[in-house]
């Protein structure tokens, strides 16, 4: 399909085409399914006596005088009071003079931006309109690239593009879905909420669909595929000698469902899910164990050098350090070198690393087990590039782990293409986790319990949704809950850590944390997949209404790692219904697949999640969908897209095996 150039449209050049192109984004039509993760409200104006801390909103106010500018530092400040019926506003603007002028004292203004209500109310760097403007998309934020500009090139992508529907007629008429065009309209500039929910129940269909094809092409090509026939017998019994501790019901459940796929002629292909602590890495070494006593080497990739590291001391101590090799990015030459010798002459039977296993150089002497950790973290053509790594008697069996508990009812629907393994049970003497909802005014008590507890040895995990204060975005941002808790326990250390920071930061800021030099770790959601800090035994996560089930439960799962009791505390300053039903649940279950069915539940066809360019993963998309009607539809419409000879399902098919089929044998959940 012909690509149109960003250049294209009207204000993007070449140096913002390449701000695009950092992002992933390389012509005007991958810019269309660029989607909004946030939407702004312009169309039902809030009373200024209603408005709250952090909040974005929407106005319609009368500007009381002309607007005034002042200068400190070399920068300008221009404000601009402001009212309504119900009260005063103060509307200031940062560093944007030419303000100045463009307000006349008694005209009407409809203004959108966040609610500041700590020195009387103020909304900052609001966007002025002279009449409401619908409701406007907010994108993933973009380096470079301001949301009025993204607005303004989708807009024009939309006119300028005619895009070709993946989807038959025949099927949007029989689901009552739109075709692809109005969907990308109102995906980008809804008219109104309907309008917005159709198209991202057609967009999820359509993610569902492509998934689906493709697991019925994966389930076909596997019958026939050719694997490694390990021999298992004695490996258990030689397994539990080897284990300081007695394997959980679930977790011998699941070392039996391996060994039979592993004694099988076909490749394993099997997802072992667990809560974080249910011990799936020690379940994985079971099949390290029978690959090694084969003769054959295993792969462990984790998303994160810490994680990785974490990884290594574990599986050096159950299969001692000649066996175990650990290739990273971050090694130097001369110690990556000795690591590449060990894992292609074979000395090296257990491989532990991370994206760096799919570097050219790595040559496996006899790779039979690729294992991933949290592999939603991995594209298809990574995990399809160390899968090549290993074809020798065979392909090499694959197992992946995740801490993203899924739906039962999806489950069966869906995981057709991998066999399923659950592990259910947490080890003896973990303690739940103590889940509490803290109002705004008991902030302060908080703060003082967690005190008490780092002064106890314990340390503190703090989760913001925003790095920095947003324009657009309400929420706590991280660098300024660090700045509060630095002032209010000057005697405590607090650190601090997102994803804008270099991974060689992080990973400095991490290893602190886990040495507990750093008592309070302040952060964004980049400690979802963390490292095991047992002494951690408080989570704290700020506007928890941001957050959905899933992921405040895995959040929960960073404490709780040792035997000392841990808390929970979500704080929210005026959640709506739904997010007040995710909080109720978070309070009265730590179980994951409950969590999973529930979150299920309350999502709906009308919360889109993520997107692929920025890896949120398949099953976001899936749970996001929140239709189990359209979902058997999508099924059912999977198994027979094959069958119908025209144009349309040819495409229908061939996009499916481009997207989620490497080589024709492998599928990934991406």
């Amino acid at each position: 399909m012909k690509q149109t150039p960003l250049t294209s449209l009207k204000g993007i050049g070449p140096k913002r085409a390449e701000a695009f192109a950092l992002a992933g984004i390389h012509s005007a039509e991958a810019l269309l399914h660029f989607y909004p993760r946030d939407y702004l409200d312009c169309l039902h104006a809030l009373p200024v006596e209603e408005l709250y801390q952090g909040q974005m909103a929407f106005v319609r106010v009368e500007a009381a005088d002309v607007p005034k500018l002042a200068r400190f530092q070399g920068k300008t400040l221009v404000t601009l009071k402001t009212a309504d019926k119900t009260g005063k506003l103060l509307l200031r603007w940062f560093n944007q003079p030419y303000r100045v002028g463009q307000f006349q004292a008694g005209q009407t203004l409809y203004a959108c931006g966040r609610v500041d209500t700590r020195r009387g109310r103020s909304m900052i760097n609001p966007m002025v309109m002279d009449a409401p403007k619908g409701i406007l998309p907010v994108y993933p934020t973009l380096p470079g690239l301001s949301q009025a500009l993204l607005r303004d090139a989708a807009e024009c992508a939309l006119h300028l593009v005619e895009m070709e529907d993946t989807l038959p007629e025949a099927l949007l008429q029989e689901h009552g879905l739109p075709g692809i065009q109005e969907a990308l309209r109102s995906i980008h500039f809804p008219a109104d909420e309907e309008a917005l929910s159709k198209a991202k129940r057609r967009i999820a269909f359509e993610k569902c669909l492509l998934y689906l094809i493709a697991v019925e092409e994966r389930r076909a090509n596997r019958k026939q595929a050719k694997g490694i026939a390990f021999q298992t017998e004695g490996v258990i019994e030689e397994y539990r000698s080897r284990l300081p501790f007695a394997p959980t019901g679930a977790q011998q459940r699941a070392i039996l469902e391996i060994s039979r796929d592993m004694a099988s002629p076909h490749p394993m292909n099997r997802l072992l899910q667990g809560d974080v602590g249910s011990g799936k890495t020690a379940v994985a070494m079971f099949a390290m164990l029978v690959a090694c006593k084969n003769g054959y080497q295993s792969a462990l990739m984790a998303p994160t050098e810490l994680l990785a590291r974490q990884h290594y001391a574990s599986l050096v101590g159950f299969f001692g350090s000649k066996e175990v090799c650990f290739l990273s990015g971050s090694m130097k030459k001369k110690e990556r070198e000795q690591s590449l010798l060990k894992i292609a002459n074979g000395e090296a039977r257990i491989v532990v690393g991370t994206h760096a296993l799919f570097s050219k150089d790595v040559i496996f002497h006899k790779l039979g087990l690729a294992i991933t950790d949290e592999q939603h973290r991995f594209g298809v053509e990574q995990r399809a590039k160390v899968a090549e790594k290993g074809r020798f008697a065979g392909e090499p069996d694959v197992l992946v782990m995740s801490a993203t508990p899924i739906p039962r009812t999806l489950a069966l629907m869906l995981l057709n293409d991998l066999e399923l393994s659950i592990l259910d049970e947490l080890p003896p003497g973990r303690q739940a986790i103590s889940t509490s909802f803290i109002p705004p005014h008991k902030r302060a008590d908080m703060y003082r319990y967690i005190a008490q507890r780092t002064e106890e040895g314990q340390q503190c995990y703090v989760v913001c949704p925003l790095i920095d204060d947003s324009e657009e975005l309400s929420g706590m941002s991280a660098k300024a809950v660090q700045e509060e808790l630095t002032a209010f326990l000057p005697g405590v250390t607090v650190g601090l850590l997102h994803g804008k920071q270099s991974r060689k930061m992080q990973d400095q800021v991490m290893e602190a944390f886990r040495k507990g030099e750093i008592k309070i770790l302040v952060s964004t959601t980049v400690i979802e997949v963390g490292v095991h800090v047992e002494r951690a035994t408080i989570m704290v996560i700020e506007n928890a209404d941001r957050f959905g089930l899933a992921q405040l439960h895995q959040l929960r799962g960073r404490v709780g790692r040792g035997q000392e009791k841990s808390y929970c505390f979500l704080l929210a300053d005026r959640p709506g219904e739904v997010a007040i039903e995710r909080i109720r649940t978070m309070t009265e279950t730590g179980d994951g697949f409950v969590i999973a069915e529930r979150d299920f539940a309350l999502r709906g066809a009308g919360e889109l999640i993520g997107t692929q360019q920025h890896g949120q993963g398949m099953w976001q998309w899936i749970l996001g969908l929140g239709d189990g009607e359209l979902l058997a539809a999508a099924r059912e419409a999977a198994r027979t897209a094959k069958e119908i000879p025209n144009l349309e399902n040819n495409r229908l098919v061939e996009q499916a095996r481009a997207q989620y089929l490497a080589d024709g044998r492998r599928i990934a959940l991406n």
